[in-house]
């Protein structure tokens, strides 16, 4: 049976190197100058942009930076937690809090304490004058 060998010149080779006593690589057995251990995903490139586009478009907000950070201090009763803050067209037109619940259930249940909990979020120092709190259902 003749089976095509791709390796038979390299096998060749370095019989010859070995029987000159050179010390010379045994190209039979295949190299692999990348150890699996040490490798490392290669990054995509749509990954990146849209991590670039995510932070370029977050908006920065000094009260949702204090909402995050007191919300257990001041709703540790309530089943959700601050999801995002998106800012109005301009400053007047405030913005809006989404609150993320983790079901349909939990979100019945926290409808109707968003007016309380608005009046009450309203009364943070860095609060805009006008701003809207909202639901979403989320992991």
């Amino acid at each position: 049976m003749n089976v095509f060998d791709p390796y038979a010149k390299r096998r060749a080779k370095a019989a010859a190197a070995r029987a000159k006593e050179m010390r010379a690589v045994d190209f039979a057995l295949p190299v692999d100058g990348d150890v699996p251990d040490v490798r490392r995903p290669t990054p995509r490139v749509g990954g990146l942009f849209d991590a670039l586009v995510a932070d370029l478009t977050r908006d920065r907000s000094p009260f949702y930076d204090e909402v995050c950070a007191r919300w257990r201090e001041l709703f540790s009763d309530i089943n959700a937690k601050p999801a995002r803050w998106v800012s109005g067209a301009t400053p007047r037109a405030g913005g809006r809090l989404f609150l993320r619940v983790r079901s349909a259930a939990a979100s019945f249940a926290l409808r109707p304490r968003l007016p309380a909990l608005k009046k009450k979020l309203a009364t943070l120092a860095s609060a805009p004058p006008r701003f809207s709190v909202h639901v979403e259902i989320g992991g």
